[in-house]
């Protein structure tokens, strides 16, 4: 069985990566032709009558949802008819009576850098003679009512904001040549939107009593619309990826149900009421309280007034909600379109008949990122958790990879960072990450420093400029552009974002000369803490190791070179002043296991700061007392251990079976999961999920591979007695099969195709 292993020094890292610079081919970085824009022309952002509040406007005021629609007349010998369309905050289209979008959430970007739209092919859904066209708008993130999160930052301060609006063109080409265009402009009209009141946090009021939608219509309005430019979406859309129906329902007063939907998930859910009377409010949440009730502050954007969310204009509870008025109907079915929430349980208050588990349906959202790796055991456990951590890597891919997908919603860097490899081995990731290094890039753009979120929602915690972020979170760029070569082989993006990278080095370095960098949020939800000045040193580290790394693969020794020197003396700059008898920092496990990582002390396993490494989590029982990063730290340096087993293993708190066994069913935002601060839906423990993949089903992708070219495979018993799965790389499928044989041997059968060398 694999006992622990040595990882090598940085110094002899560096030295590898000169050799490598000096000796390897120049990639082809080349620029490879991408989408043009296509033409506008004619086209206009336009909206209903102005009812755009942009200061002073309270949650519950009514402002209806935006509804333009347009009809139009083909002639005979249609040939195709696609449109092109951007709508935000958020959109839902309708063609002819049918509802075309899956989901009415496009892609979130930084609005005044860019904005992405998306095609359809209408050619099967228009016919010869009358036809219609119909967007309904909900805000998103283009106009998010007022809060202030954790009652200091106003997104609607720093986000470019507007009335809701969309720009469309529909183009038709027929058999003779010739073709017509139906643009957004002011001869649309705007009809009377059922969606009185939406928040994408907050949730929607929809008055099923509106029965005509176009009743009273009056003229669309040009807006001025966002800044940004407009591009072809690349990255892939907000779909509905499952469904399923309630698990059981608890009546816990009168009128007054909890249904229970079997697992924590982001997304939203359809109710059927048969004959529903008045006012029907939903509300939701991760848990539920000892009465039964629904737990509606636990993750919730806004939480309560005493917890320092909300601000002016929020309700008194800033909870996941929505309000559904019936119109008298013997059977009625709501389905909210503009929030998506994160929840389990779902309290119904109303009067409507006793319901039944088949009336509510569960719509689990996310981005439609292809899964990659199928992964099972003869472990409950390991299936159980591999499980978890899947449905909690798609509750927070809502177009931006969120910290949580009720009370924040943002693309922090870290929490990318901390699971890049976990949800490359999980899903094809390409294009998603494409995306979010641009986002980053837009937001890097005028003044060279990254940000903690992107797209940037005014948040800096512990940064170096009035918008920078720490660089424990600004490492989430570097990293996810070596996942980009090492998983999928993209040079072309790293070759794009590259000036950026070395700008950031450049103002970093100026603004810290000494080379230690002196704060940052640091280990984020660690039981024992690293400094954060020493956290932030070793990622400073990172980031000039990943940059020469890069610059060797664009065909840039001198660069190359000159990146690895930054390095070295990062690395002594750090020993001097965080390293004293071979032990790192407070001697805790997340010191070691950053010194460790990164290659800045002597990783021999006999070496002190290794022994010290053990000590910690010896200390702990052998279990986890580590945050965001040290976890991934740990369980990389640990690899196949039977010590990391037991670390996987650890049966109570703090660990992912303890989470478990108190019936988690998406990962905890803190290793002791509170009920009513932290969410119960946050992916940052997630790197276990890379473990499996490595370790227990045993392929591991070589830190130097390009492309998945290099893999070593190498599966342990560690918990389990047998294993199977695949993961699906760009040269083709890697298949693994294995079993512990009565002797103690494995049994390992294994298919790599053409293109993948394996190292032993």
């Amino acid at each position: 069985m694999k006992k622990l292993f040595a990882r090598p020094s940085g110094l002899f890292l560096l030295a590898l990566l000169a050799l490598a610079i000096c000796g390897c081919r120049q990639l082809d970085s080349s620029p490879k032709p991408t989408p043009q824009p296509t033409d506008w022309t004619g086209a206009k952002w336009i909206s209903g009558p102005m009812n755009y509040k942009p200061e002073g406007a309270a949650y519950n005021d009514v402002i209806p949802a935006p509804l333009v629609f347009r009809d139009f007349s083909v002639r005979k010998g249609l040939e195709s008819a696609t449109l092109q369309i951007a709508g935000l905050g958020y959109y839902d289209l309708f063609v002819n009576g049918n509802r075309l979008t899956d989901t009415a959430f496009p892609l979130w970007t930084p609005y005044r850098k860019r904005v992405l739209f998306d095609l359809y092919d209408l050619t099967d859904r228009i016919k010869a003679g009358d036809n219609s066209i119909e967007v309904e708008l909900g805000n998103g993130w283009w106009n998010p009512l007022p809060m202030r999160m954790w009652g200091r930052f106003n997104l609607r301060s720093v986000l470019e904001v507007g009335q809701p609006c969309v720009i469309a063109k529909l183009t038709l080409a027929y058999r003779d040549g010739t073709t017509e265009t139906v643009a957004t402009d002011t001869q649309w009209k705007s009809g009377k939107s059922q969606c009185l009141i939406n928040s994408h946090y907050i949730g929607e009021t929809f008055d099923n009593r509106i029965r005509s939608r176009r009743q009273d219509a009056v003229n669309a309005v040009a807006v001025s619309g966002p800044s940004g430019k407009l591009l072809p979406r690349e990255a892939p859309p907000i779909t509905v990826r499952d469904h399923w129906q309630a698990h059981k329902i608890n009546s816990i007063g009168k009128n007054t149900y909890v249904v229970d939907f079997g697992v924590n998930f982001g997304g939203m859910a359809v109710f059927k009421f048969r004959n529903p009377k008045g006012k029907i409010k939903i509300r939701y949440g991760e848990l539920v309280k000892p009465d039964g009730t629904v737990n509606v502050m636990t993750g919730v954007a806004g939480q309560i007034k005493r917890a320092g969310m909300g601000g002016p204009g929020s309700p008194d509870i800033a909870e996941q909600s929505d309000t559904f008025i019936a119109n008298g109907d013997a059977e009625e079915t709501f389905e909210p379109r503009f929030a998506f929430h994160s929840f389990r349980y779902a309290q119904i208050e109303g009067e409507f008949d006793v319901p039944k588990p088949e009336d509510f349906t569960a719509l689990a959202t996310a981005s439609a990122v292809a899964d990659a790796s199928v992964f099972e055991c003869d472990s409950e456990y390991y299936n159980e958790l591999h499980a978890v951590c899947r449905r909690t890597f798609l509750s927070n891919l809502q177009g931006v990879q969120s910290d949580c997908p009720a009370r924040e919603k943002f693309g922090y860097g870290a929490d990318i960072a901390a699971t890049v490899d976990a949800l490359c081995r999980s899903f094809d990731m390409r294009e998603f990450y494409r995306k979010t290094v641009r986002d980053f890039l837009d937001e890097s753009e005028d003044d060279g420093w990254f940000t903690e979120t992107a797209p940037y929602v005014g948040i800096g915690d512990s940064g170096y400029s009035q918008r920078g972020g720490p660089i424990g979170w600004t490492v989430g760029v570097p990293v996810m552009l070596d996942a980009l070569v090492r998983y999928y082989g993209d040079l072309e993006i790293v070759s794009e974002a590259y000036p950026a990278l070395t700008r950031y080095i450049g103002l970093v370095r100026e603004k810290f000369p000494n080379l230690i960098i002196p704060h940052c949020i640091g280990d984020h939800e660690a039981l024992d803490k690293a400094a954060a000045d020493l956290t932030a040193t070793a990622h400073f580290h990172q980031w000039a190791t990943l940059t020469a790394k890069f610059a060797g693969l664009l065909g840039k020794p001198d660069e190359a070179h000159d990146y690895i020197r930054l390095a070295t003396a990062i690395a002594a700059k750090f020993n001097e002043k965080f390293v004293k008898n071979g032990i790192v920092g407070n001697g805790s496990q997340g010191a070691q296991a950053f010194a460790i990582y990164h290659g800045l002390v002597d990783t021999n396993p006999n070496g002190p700061a290794y022994r010290q490494f053990l000590k910690a989590i010896a200390d702990r029982g052998n279990a986890v007392s580590t945050g965001i990063f040290g976890t991934k730290y740990m369980l990389d340096i640990l690899g196949g251990s039977e010590l990391a087993g037991e670390i996987v293993n650890h049966d109570a708190f703090p660990g992912w079976k303890n989470m478990l066994n108190h019936g988690a069913t998406t990962l905890w935002e803190n290793w002791a999961g509170s009920d009513n601060t932290f969410s119960q839906n946050h992916p940052m423990f997630g790197s276990v999920e890379d473990w499996l993949h490595c370790n227990i089903l045993g392929i591991r992708i070589d830190p130097d591979a390009i492309g998945c070219n290099k893999v070593t495979i190498d599966p342990q018993p560690l918990g389990c007695t047998k294993a199977s799965g695949s993961y699906r790389t760009p040269r083709g499928e890697i298949r693994v099969k294995w079993k512990l044989l009565p002797d103690g041997t494995l049994k390992v059968d294994k298919q790599l195709p053409p293109g993948i060398t394996e190292v032993k």
